[in-house]
C-alpha cells in the first residue's frame, strides 16, 4: 500500500489529507483554537452526581465536561461516585479528548496519555499493553520484557504497531523522551495556578507525521515552504523516513489532487460502489446506520453470488468511509441478506481486514438476530458533517446547509491562489451575510492582499444564495 500525505497551511487553518493507493481515506484539520490532546491544570466548578459528571474550568470560554468514567486515575476504585472523588474548587489535571463545538464545551479526561511514534505513555498506570496488530508471540513477549525492564513503577505503556519492526534502542529512546515530557508536565502542574495550560500537544501535521510515517508512506506534499522545512526537520529525526519524498507546490493542493471533490462526496448521504450498488449513511444521536443496496447491479450469475459480490465490495468500502467521515460510536450495517453462514463469515473477514488500516480502535460485535452487523469505532473527532454543515433554520434541523465558516475558508482559499492575475484588484461578489462574516477576519484579508499583490473588493450581492459567490479580476 502506497501512502501519500498532503498538507495545506493558511493563516486561518491547517489541513492534512491521507491518501492510500491514490484514494482519500482521512482528513484532519485544525484552526487557531485547536485543543485536543492539550493538558490543563483545571479547577472543579460544579459536580453533578445525578449525571455522574463534573464541569471543569480550564480557561476556555465554556467549562469542560468530565464524565465519571474518565476519572479512574483519580478515583480509589473503578465505579466510585463522582461526588466522593471531586469537590468544588478542587484542582485537577485533565486532558482534552474531544474539541469544544457549537454550544458544547470540550470533553476532558483525568486519564492522561502522552503519545509518541512507538509508544503511548500512561502516567499513574502500570500495565504494558501491545497493539493487536503485532501478532507474532515471540515479538510480543520480547517487547513486553523490554518495557518491564525499562519503565518505572506506576507508569503504564502501550506499544504501538510501529514497534513491530523498531529497534530496541529506538523504543528505549522514545520512552526516555516521553518520561521527560511527563516530568515537565508535573513540574508545571505544581508551579502554575489553575486554570492553566501545562502541556500543548503537537499540531495536526505533526500528529499525522507521528502516526503515519512508517514503511508505507511515500510522499509528503505541501503548499507552504515553512511547512516543507518543518516536515524535513521532523523526518530527519528518524532513519526510517529517508525514502520519503517531500515536495512543495503552490496553489490549492486539495483541489489539484481531487481531495475537495472527495470531501464533497463524503458529505452526501449516498455513496455509489463500482459495481453499481450503493451505500446509504444515516446518523442519529445514538448511532450511525449504513444500508447496503443493490442499485444498478444485477449480477451475471445466481442470486446468492450477486448478493455476495455486493456485500464484499461494501465491506471493503465501509471502513474507508468511516475514516473519511470520522464516524465513531455505535455503527449498524444492514448488508443484503445472506443465508449462508460461510458468506457471512467471508464478509466479516473482509470488513475486519480493511479496518486494520484504521488507526482508530474498532470492534466487530457480530450479526444480530435480524441479520444486522453491529460494530463500534472509537470517536475522538467530530464527524465531517458536523464540521462542514450546520442545522438549517428553515427546516428545524431536518436538512443541512454548508457551514458559513467552512464556506468562508473556501472563498479565502480561492482568493489567495489568484496572484497570477494581471489585474491590480480582485472583485468578489458574495451574499451579504457571508460578506459580513468574511470582513470580520481582517487579518486573513490583509494576508491575502499581501500574498497576491492585489486589492480585494468585496461586494454584496443580494441575488446570490449564501453558498454561491463570483470572483473576477477588477
Amino acid at each position: 500500500m502506497a501512502r501519500d500525505l498532503i498538507a495545506e497551511q493558511y493563516p486561518w487553518e491547517t489541513r492534512v489529507a491521507i491518501l492510500e493507493d491514490g484514494r482519500l481515506v482521512e482528513v484532519f484539520w485544525s484552526d487557531r483554537e485547536e485543543s485536543v490532546g492539550n493538558i490543563y491544570k483545571g479547577r472543579v466548578k460544579d459536580v453533578i452526581p445525578g449525571l455522574s459528571c463534573a464541569f471543569i474550568d480550564v480557561g476556555m470560554a465554556k467549562n469542560a465536561y468530565l464524565h465519571s468514567g474518565d476519572i479512574t486515575r483519580l478515583a480509589a476504585t473503578r465505579g466510585t461516585a463522582i461526588d466522593s472523588t471531586l469537590s468544588g474548587g478542587q484542582d485537577v489535571m485533565v486532558q482534552v479528548k474531544k474539541e469544544a463545538f457549537a454550544e458544547k464545551g470540550a470533553r476532558v479526561t483525568g486519564d492522561i496519555t502522552i503519545p509518541g511514534h512507538f509508544l503511548v505513555l500512561l502516567p499513574y498506570q502500570n500495565e504494558v499493553s501491545i497493539s493487536r496488530k503485532i501478532i507474532a508471540d515471540d515479538r510480543r513477549e520480547h517487547l513486553r520484557q523490554l518495557m518491564e525492564k525499562n519503565k518505572p513503577e506506576r507508569v503504564g505503556v502501550i506499544l504501538r504497531t510501529a514497534c513491530r519492526e523498531a529497534e530496541d534502542n529506538e523504543i528505549r529512546a522514545e520512552l526516555r523522551r516521553l518520561l521527560e515530557v511527563w516530568n515537565g508536565i508535573k513540574f508545571r502542574y505544581d508551579k502554575m495556578r489553575a486554570p492553566a495550560l501545562i502541556y500543548e500537544d503537537l499540531g495536526v501535521l505533526e500528529r499525522a507525521l507521528r502516526d503515519y510515517t512508517d514503511g508505507d508512506i511515500c510522499r509528503v506534499m505541501t503548499n507552504n515552504l515553512e511547512l516543507k522545512e518543518k516536515v524535513e526537520n521532523l523526518l530527519k529525526q528518524s532513519d526510517r523516513t529517508k525514502t520519503i519524498k517531500i515536495s512543495y507546490s503552490e496553489g490549492d493542493l486539495f483541489e489539484k489532487y481531487g481531495v475537495e471533490k472527495e470531501l464533497r462526496k463524503a458529505l452526501r448521504r449516498k455513496v455509489w460502489l463500482k459495481n453499481g450498488g450503493y451505500l446509504i449513511f444515516d446518523s442519529t444521536e445514538a448511532m450511525t446506520i449504513i444500508d447496503v443496496n443493490s442499485g444498478k447491479f444485477t449480477g451475471k450469475y445466481n442470486f446468492e453470488d450477486t448478493v455476495q459480490r455486493l456485500n464484499l465490495e461494501a465491506a471493503a468500502e465501509i471502513p474507508r468511509q468511516l475514516r473519511l467521515r470520522s464516524i465513531g460510536g455505535i455503527i449498524i450495517i444492514d448488508f443484503i441478506d445472506m443465508k449462508c453462514e460461510k458468506s457471512q463469515a467471508e464478509v466479516i473477514d473482509t470488513l475486519r481486514r480493511e479496518l486494520q488500516k484504521d488507526k482508530a480502535h474498532s470492534r466487530i460485535i457480530g450479526m444480530t438476530g435480524l441479520g444486522l452487523l453491529e460494530m463500534t469505532r472509537k470517536k475522538s473527532r467530530y464527524g465531517l458533517d458536523q464540521i462542514f454543515d450546520q442545522e438549517c433554520g428553515y427546516c428545524q434541523g431536518r436538512g443541512r446547509i454548508i457551514n458559513i465558516m467552512a464556506l468562508a475558508g473556501q472563498v479565502k482559499r480561492k482568493l489567495i491562489n489568484l496572484g497570477y492575475l494581471e489585474s491590480r484588484s480582485i472583485i468578489c461578489e458574495l451574499h451579504p451575510h457571508l460578506l459580513e462574516f468574511i470582513k470580520k477576519d481582517e487579518q486573513s484579508l490583509s494576508y491575502i492582499e499581501n500574498a497576491t499583490g492585489k486589492k480585494l473588493k468585496l461586494v454584496a450581492a443580494e441575488t446570490l444564495s449564501l453558498n454561491n459567490y463570483n470572483i473576477y479580476p477588477g
